[in-house]
């Protein structure tokens, strides 16, 4: 005899109708994102440590074609997931000039 799966749920005593919410009614809804930024903050320092790039401080990159870029070396633009496996470019900075991890030829930490 096969049982429906509202069935089982119902025997494993789960509702079938159960679904996770979050709960804005306390009024303290910015905790969970001031905490989710620093968690941010702590992974992309994690993993420019990783790749030894000095994100957040003044540097010189040099860039192909003799392009030298002066500046503070950031993230270009805000990625919801992290990873060092290269699955995409890392999107980088100096003084809003853009360019991708891997066109860098040099890249010196100036403090």
């Amino acid at each position: 005899m096969r049982l429906a799966p509202e069935m089982l749920f119902c025997q494993a005593g789960l509702n079938m109708n159960a679904q996770g919410e979050l709960d804005f009614s306390n009024g303290n809804t910015s905790e969970g994102f001031t905490r989710w930024q620093a968690e941010r903050k702590l992974a992309l320092l994690e993993l420019a440590r990783k790749i030894n790039l000095p994100l957040n401080h003044p540097v010189e990159v040099w860039l192909p074609g003799g392009i030298r870029l002066r500046g503070k070396l950031l993230l270009s633009e805000e990625k919801l997931l992290l990873t060092e496996d290269g699955a995409e470019p890392l999107r980088l900075q100096v003084d809003n000039v853009p360019f991708l991890i891997h066109e860098m030829e040099s890249c010196v930490r100036l403090d």
